[in-house]
């Protein structure tokens, strides 16, 4: 027969820490003076345990908020999709009309225009 192995959530699983930290206080209680865990570590658990249902309660309060947070980024990229190309249209139609001696005037516009000399490249 195999060993045994015991996984043990960690901080990247929030949900599965305090659901075991519960069910380990549960046991402790249940197990009362017959429990295997005494002493300093039953009072930590204990003392934990009884901070659990405010930590459910925020971890059910911020997945709620990472939904609507995801929607607020649907709206956003949305309107950002639709923008993109028209900036680009805009600018190619500035472009054309200004001509190159006047690319200046685009900042009239809200386009950056860089007009100083490219870097030299490195060999």
């Amino acid at each position: 027969m195999a060993q045994a192995r015991i996984p043990i959530p960690g901080a990247t699983d929030p949900l599965g820490t305090l659901t075991l930290t519960a069910a380990v206080a549960q046991g402790i209680a249940g197990k009362g003076p017959d429990s295997l865990i005494v002493g300093e570590l039953a009072s930590e658990v204990q003392a934990a345990n009884a901070k659990i249902p405010a930590a459910l309660a925020a971890h059910h309060e911020a997945k709620k908020l990472q939904l609507q947070l995801e929607k607020l980024y649907e709206i956003r990229d949305a309107a950002v999709a639709e923008c993109v190309p028209l900036n680009q249209r805009a600018s190619k139609a500035l472009q054309g009309n200004l001509g190159k001696g006047r690319l200046r005037e685009m900042g009239d516009y809200g386009f950056t225009v860089n007009d100083s000399a490219p870097a030299a490249k490195k060999a």
